[in-house]
C-alpha cells in the first residue's frame, strides 16, 4: 500500500524514543497506538490477492497517505516553531492540533480495520464492505467532483452557437429555454453564463432569478447588483442601489445602454412580469442576448424575438446512468458489479430528469451499498415512475422520506425562507442550535453536530452550496425551488412552520397550533389582518422575519410567551420592545436597534445567541450598547454587534469563567479585550476586534487557546504609522483564518504569521503591511489556501511556486505599485483562481501573459485568471 511509508514515518516521529518534546510525550501515545493499528491493517491488505483490491481501496490508500503526510508536516512545524515551551498555552495549542489530526485519522483506521477483517474471512462476500468503507471516507472530498455537467453537451453547443453567432440583423434577441422542473434549465444557463469564451464576446453581463412571490424592485436591484464588465466586478459600486422601481429600472437601463450585453433571466413565471422587466433592456442592434428560462411554453413563445426556442429533453438512458453513478460514487468511481443491473433500473425509473437522478444519487451515496436496499429503492422509483408527469415529485418525496429522523427537521427548516434565498450557513447553524432539535453528541459541541447535519444534506443533494468561504467551506446555501416546494408542503403537514408569504393567503387547518412562524415580507406585519392572524398562533416557539431589510419601524407582534427564537435582524426598532424582556425562554435574539440594550436583558438567562446591529452604522467610541448585566448571561455562545466597547467586567472573582460557553465575539474594541476579559472566554474560536487609529494595542491572544479565526481592523489607518502590539505580536497556533487592516506593519513581521501551522486564509487589507518588498521564506505558509492583498504599497514580491504549495486562490485588489506577479506562479499545482481588480498595468500585463502561457502550454488547466481594470 502506497500509504504505508507515510504512516511508518509519522509513527516513528511520535515514538517515545524519538519525540523531542518531553512534556508532551504522554499526549501523543493515543495517536501513536492508532497508527500502530493502522500499520497492522495495511500490512494485511497488502498481503491480500490483487483481485479483491478495488478502486475504492486504492482511494482509501491515497487518503491515508495524504492525511499521514499532512499530520507529520503539521506536528513538525509545531516542533520547529516558537511555541514549544512547557507553558499552558503551548500545551493547549498542541492538544488542539493533535485533536484535529486524530479526528481526521481515526475514521480511516476504523475503515482499514473493517477491510482487513473482511480479508481474513470470505473475500468475495466482503468485497462489498471494501467498497463501502472507502467511499464513506471519500464522500466529503468527492462533493466538489460532482459538478460536472452530464448529458447537456449538445444543448450547450446549440445555445452557444446561437449566442455568439453574428447575424445580418443584430437586434437584441431573447433565447428561451423551457422544460419541466428539474430538467436542467438553470444548470444549462449557468454553464453558458460562466463560459469565458462566451462572456468575453460581450461588454457587460448579468443574472437575475425571478421567483413566484416576486417584487419588481427586488428583480431590478438584484440584476443591477449582478452586472459585471471587464473593468468592474459584479457587486462593486452596486450594493447601495435602492429606491423606487422606476429608479432601479432606469439604473439597469443606463448601465446597459450603448453596450453589447448578455443577460440571464432565470425562472420567469408571468407574462406581466416579463413586460415590466423587458423595458430595462435597450435594443441597440449590437448583438445583445437575453437567455430566459421558464417552465411555461406560453411565456417562452410570448417573450421570444425569433424562431429560436430551446426545449430541454430527458437525458438518454446512458446519460442517466452516467449521472447517477457520478452522484453516488463520485468522479472516477465505479458501481460494484452486483449493483449495476439494479442501479440501471433505478436510473431508468427517473425518466431522464436530472433533479430526480441527482437527489436519488445523493440518497444512495449516503446509505448501505447492499442489494436489498437498492432493490427497495428500485421498487419505490418504479412506483413513482407510474405517476406520469408527477413522477419527479414522488421521487423527491421518496428522498425526503428516507432521511434519517435527525435530518428531517433541518430539511423542513429550509421551507421557512423565501424562494431562491441565499442563507448564511452560520445563521442557519445558530438557528438550529437555538431550536434544540439537534441530537447531542458525547464528543462534539452542538455547532459541530449542526454543521455535520448541513454537510449531510448537501451530500444528499437536498441543499446546494451558493457561496463558499475563502477556504472552500460552505458559506451560504440554497435549495432548488422544487425541493423547497416539498419542504413548504411538508412543513404544513408536520405543523413545523407556518410561512406568511402574501396578504391574500389561504391558511392551513391548525395554523394557530403551529410552533414556528416565518414572515417573508416584513411589510405584511403593517396590515391589520395579517398582524392579527399571526397573533393567533399562540403556541409559537419561533418567529423569523425572513424578508429583506426594512428601514422603517413596523408594528411588532410579541404575544408568544414560549418564544425561543426571535430573528428580527431585518426589522428596525426606534424604541426597544420591552415585551422581549419577558421572553424568558429566548435562546436566539437578533434585531436592529440604535440605542443601548436595557439592563433587564439579563432576565433572559437562557440566551445563547445575541446579534444587535445599528442602522445606519455609526460608531460611538468609548461606549457600549450592552448593559453591565450582560456578564450574567453565562449561556451565551455567540455575541455579535456593531463596533462598540464591552462593558466593564465585574471585579468579583469566579472559579468558572463568566463566558465559558462563548465561541464568537465580533466587532469589539481592542481596548475592551483586556487580559482579564479574554481569560473569561476560554472557548472562544472566532474574534473580531478594532481600534480607532494606529498606536499601542495590548493584544492578549495567548488567553484564547482555541482561537481559529481572528480579525483586527484599524478604522482610521494612517500611512507610515503602525500599530504597536504589546507585549509582542502573537497568534495562537490553532489559527486558521486571519485578517488584518490598517496596521502598517513591516514585512519582516510576516514571519510570525507564516509559521502558523494551521493557517489556511490570510487577508491583508488597506495598508495592513507597508514596504516595497516582500520576500517570503521557504517552508512557510505550508497550508495556506487563500491569500488576499488589498490596498498595499507593495512593489516587488519575490516569491515562487515553492512558497505557497497549497494555495488555491490569490486575490489582489488596488495594488497600484506592484510591478508584476511572481513569474512562475502558474506552477502552483493547487492554484485555481488568480484575480486582479484595479491593479497596476505591470501586474495586469504579467497576469495576462501568464494566462496566455497557461492556455498555450496547458501547465495548469484548472487555473482561471481574471483581471478587472477600470483604466482599460
Amino acid at each position: 500500500m502506497a500509504s504505508s511509508p507515510a504512516v511508518v514515518s509519522l509513527a516513528k516521529m511520535l515514538h517515545r524514543d524519538n519525540f523531542p518534546l518531553e512534556h508532551l510525550k504522554p499526549h501523543v501515545e493515543s495517536l501513536y497506538e492508532q497508527l500502530c493499528v493502522l500499520q497492522s491493517c495495511l500490512e494485511k491488505i497488502c498481503d491480500a490477492p490483487v483481485s479483491i483490491i478495488t478502486v475504492a481501496v486504492h482511494d482509501l490508500d491515497i487518503r491515508i497517505r495524504e492525511a499521514a503526510s499532512e499530520a507529520e508536516e503539521t506536528i513538525k512545524s509545531f516542533i520547529d516553531g516558537p511555541t514549544t515551551s512547557e507553558s499552558e498555552s503551548s500545551t493547549s495549542a498542541f492538544l488542539q492540533i493533535l485533536h484535529e489530526i486524530t479526528i481526521n485519522i481515526v475514521p480511516m483506521v476504523e475503515a482499514a480495520e473493517r477491510i482487513a477483517g473482511s480479508i481474513e474471512g470470505d473475500s468475495v462476500a466482503q468485497e462489498l464492505l471494501l467498497s463501502e468503507d472507502a467511499q464513506i471516507i471519500s464522500r466529503h472530498e468527492s462533493r466538489t467532483k460532482k459538478k460536472r455537467i452530464v448529458g447537456q453537451e449538445e444543448d450547450f453547443k446549440k445555445l452557444k452557437e446561437e449566442i455568439v453567432r453574428e447575424k445580418s440583423n443584430e437586434q437584441r434577441e431573447v433565447l428561451p429555454i423551457i422544460g419541466l422542473p428539474g430538467s436542467g434549465k438553470t444548470t444549462l444557463a449557468r454553464s453558458l453564463y460562466e463560459d469565458s469564451s462566451i462572456t468575453d464576446e460581450f461588454e457587460i453581463h448579468g443574472w437575475v432569478t425571478v421567483t413566484q412571490d416576486y417584487q419588481v424592485g427586488e428583480i431590478f436591484a438584484k440584476l443591477f447588483h449582478s452586472l459585471e464588465t471587464k473593468g468592474q466586478k459584479a457587486g462593486e459600486g452596486a450594493a447601495q442601489q435602492t429606491g423606487k422601481n422606476e429608479k432601479l429600472q432606469d439604473a439597469v437601463y443606463q448601465s446597459l445602454l450603448k453596450k453589447k450585453y448578455l443577460i440571464v433571466v432565470d425562472d420567469m413565471w408571468d407574462e406581466d412580469v416579463w413586460d415590466k422587466v423587458k423595458h430595462s433592456f435597450p435594443d441597440e442592434r449590437n448583438g445583445s442576448r437575453i437567455i430566459l428560462t421558464t417552465r411555461s411554453n406560453e411565456i417562452a413563445k410570448y417573450a421570444k424575438t425569433s424562431d429560436f426556442l430551446h426545449e430541454m429533453q430527458p437525458l438518454s438512458l446512458d446519460h442517466s446512468w452516467e449521472l447517477l453513478t457520478l452522484m453516488v460514487f463520485g468522479e472516477g468511481g465505479s458501481c460494484p458489479p452486483h449493483l449495476k443491473d439494479i442501479g440501471w433500473e433505478i436510473s431508468k425509473n427517473c425518466r431522464g430528469l436530472p433533479l430526480s437522478l441527482t437527489v436519488i444519487g445523493g440518497l444512495l451515496s449516503q446509505e448501505n451499498m447492499t442489494e436489498e436496499y437498492w432493490k427497495n429503492i428500485q421498487g419505490d422509483t418504479l412506483d413513482a415512475a407510474a405517476k406520469g408527469d408527477e413522477a419527479y415529485l414522488e421521487i423527491l418525496f421518496l428522498s425526503y422520506n428516507h432521511l434519517p429522523d435527525r435530518l428531517k427537521g433541518c430539511f423542513l427548516y429550509m421551507g421557512a425562507f423565501p424562494e431562491d434565498s441565499e442563507i448564511p450557513v452560520t445563521k442557519l447553524i445558530r438557528l438550529w442550535v437555538a431550536e434544540g432539535f439537534l441530537k447531542p453528541s458525547p464528543v462534539k459541541i452542538v455547532e459541530q453536530v449542526a454543521n455535520d447535519y448541513l454537510e449531510q444534506l448537501i451530500d444528499r443533494n437536498l441543499l446546494h452550496v451558493r457561496i463558499s468561504t475563502s477556504n472552500n467551506i460552505p458559506k451560504a446555501c440554497g435549495m432548488h425551488d422544487t425541493l423547497r416546494d416539498l419542504s413548504v408542503k411538508e412543513c404544513g403537514n408536520e405543523k413545523f412552520f407556518h410561512s406568511r408569504r402574501r396578504y391574500v393567503q389561504t391558511l392551513e387547518q391548525g395554523t394557530n397550533t403551529q410552533r414556528r412562524i416565518s414572515v417573508h415580507r416584513n411589510i405584511l406585519m403593517c396590515l391589520e389582518e395579517v398582524h392579527n392572524s399571526v397573533k393567533e398562533v399562540t403556541f409559537a416557539r419561533t418567529l423569523l422575519y425572513a424578508g429583506a431589510h426594512h428601514h422603517h419601524p413596523l408594528p411588532f407582534c410579541l404575544t408568544f410567551d414560549r418564544l425561543r427564537v426571535l430573528d428580527a435582524f431585518t426589522v428596525y426598532f426606534i424604541k426597544f420592545p420591552n415585551q422581549i424582556l419577558k421572553l424568558i425562554h429566548l435562546r436566539f435574539l437578533s434585531l436592529t436597534y440604535n440605542g443601548k440594550l436595557p439592563s433587564k436583558l439579563s432576565n433572559l438567562e437562557n440566551l445563547q445567541i445575541l446579534i444587535a446591529r445599528r442602522h445606519p452604522k455609526v460608531i460611538f467610541l468609548g461606549m457600549s450598547i450592552l448593559p453591565d448585566e450582560i456578564w450574567g448571561l453565562t449561556q451565551l455562545r455567540h455575541l455579535l454587534f456593531t463596533e462598540r466597547d464591552l462593558p466593564k467586567i465585574p471585579t468579583v472573582k469566579n472559579t468558572i469563567p463568566l463566558f465559558a460557553n462563548l465561541q464568537t465575539l465580533s466587532h469589539v474594541s481592542a481596548a475592551s479585550c483586556t487580559k482579564e476579559v479574554l481569560e473569561n472566554m476560554p472557548n472562544l474560536t472566532k474574534l473580531a476586534m478594532w481600534t480607532e487609529s494606529p498606536g499601542p494595542v495590548d493584544l492578549h491572544l495567548d488567553q484564547v487557546k482555541k482561537l481559529e479565526s481572528f480579525k483586527f481592523i484599524v478604522l482610521n489607518p494612517i500611512p507610515k504609522k503602525k500599530v504597536e502590539f504589546t507585549p509582542q505580536l502573537y497568534f495562537p497556533p490553532t489559527l486558521k483564518k486571519l485578517r488584518l487592516n490598517g496596521c502598517s506593519l513591516p514585512w519582516e513581521v510576516m514571519s510570525v504569521i507564516a509559521k502558523l501551522p494551521l493557517l489556511e486564509v490570510l487577508k491583508l487589507g488597506e495598508i495592513a503591511f507597508e514596504g516595497e518588498e516582500w520576500c517570503p521564506k521557504r517552508r512557510e505558509f505550508r497550508k495556506l489556501k487563500f491569500l488576499l492583498l488589498e490596498y498595499l504599497d507593495l512593489v516587488w514580491w519575490e516569491a515562487d511556486h515553492t512558497h505557497f504549495p497549497k494555495l488555491q486562490r490569490l486575490i489582489m485588489r488596488h495594488c497600484y505599485e506592484l510591478e508584476k506577479i511572481p513569474e512562475d506562479f502558474e506552477y502552483l499545482g493547487n492554484l485555481e483562481l488568480m484575480e486582479l481588480v484595479d491593479c497596476s498595468p505591470g501586474a495586469v500585463e504579467s497576469a495576462e501573459q501568464m494566462k496566455d502561457k497557461v492556455k498555450k502550454d496547458g501547465i495548469n488547466i484548472k487555473l482561471k485568471i481574471q483581471t478587472y481594470s477600470s483604466w482599460k
